[in-house]
């Protein structure tokens, strides 16, 4: 198997015919059927329903031309690699508001520095809102928390791990166990995988907390305890300091809790330049 076989393969693939592939790839029609035939005799394989005319792709052989449009890419970019060339692209990517407020925007910034010629165009929401366009094929990658459950057709790369603190007015003492039991306490959304991970770990150590509020900002939730109205559970987000201004902040649990953050992308994604050089840059 070689590239220009699998440069043949995807051809006649996306043309509809041996011939039409043939002009696209500078080759003659019978050049193009001898190529596909050894692709079939090397594997063992039909990837070309020939009873039809034209000849229709076989499920295998269109799955061969899924994997070979990833290969070709990879082989095309081979040179840029060694001569250190720019990467060229865009990429529409799906972020979490705790990501968008921490390391993104400077992973964002030095790719930019890098690469000016690579662009991006960022959403937000949350990350079942998020997963769900990905799948949709509206995103090309998903900086998240880890769901809670595989995904069918998407794959997982953990970025990170960060670690979840209890946050409380400066002036309220005590342990995490003291501030979660005798202060109001602020979910931080339930709706997202983060919090949904906090509502567990309080339920798997038997802590109960006196719930009064529910929010999905962690700015708006720290201006909430910085005015005495509760305590919270949040996550050290990467990139930041881990210093709340005006609060204080303890450990969850020993060692502490943490929620993994990370990109979903659809399967195969991952050998793609473009996306491998920003899962490089996070």
């Amino acid at each position: 198997m070689n590239i220009q076989q699998m440069r043949s393969l995807v051809a006649v693939v996306d043309s509809g015919s041996f011939a039409a592939a043939g002009d696209a790839v500078g080759r003659s029609h019978s050049a193009i059927s001898l190529q596909i035939k050894g692709l079939e005799d090397e594997l063992g394989v039909v990837l070309f329903d020939r009873v039809v005319r034209p000849p229709m792709p076989t499920a295998k052989g269109r799955a061969l031309a899924d994997h070979a449009r990833k290969v070709i890419a990879l082989f095309d970019a081979s040179e840029g690699v060694v001569h250190d060339q720019l990467v060229h692209g865009r990429l529409t990517v799906g972020a979490v508001p705790t990501v968008l407020s921490s390391f993104l925007p400077k992973a964002l910034a030095e790719l930019k520095t890098l690469h000016p010629d690579l662009s991006f165009d960022v959403r937000s929401g949350s990350s079942n809102a998020l997963a769900d366009l990905l799948v949709q094929g509206d995103l090309d990658i998903v900086i998240c928390t880890m769901p809670p459950q595989p995904i069918p057709g998407l794959e997982w790369h953990l970025i990170g791990h960060e670690p979840m603190v209890v946050i409380a007015p400066k002036e309220v003492q005590g342990d995490e166990e003291t501030l979660l039991a005798t202060q109001p306490f602020i979910w931080f959304n339930r709706q997202t995988w983060a919090g949904a991970g906090i509502e567990a770990e309080l339920k798997a150590r038997d802590i109960h907390v006196q719930a009064t509020m529910e929010i999905d900002s962690l700015d708006a939730i720290a201006a909430m305890v910085r005015e005495g109205l509760g305590v919270s559970i949040v996550p050290s987000c990467r990139g930041s300091t881990g210093v709340w201004p005006g609060l204080r902040s303890v450990p969850f649990g020993k060692p502490p809790y943490a929620r993994s953050v990370g990109a979903l992308l659809s399967g195969g994604a991952a050998s793609d330049p473009l996306i491998g050089t920003f899962l490089a840059a996070l």
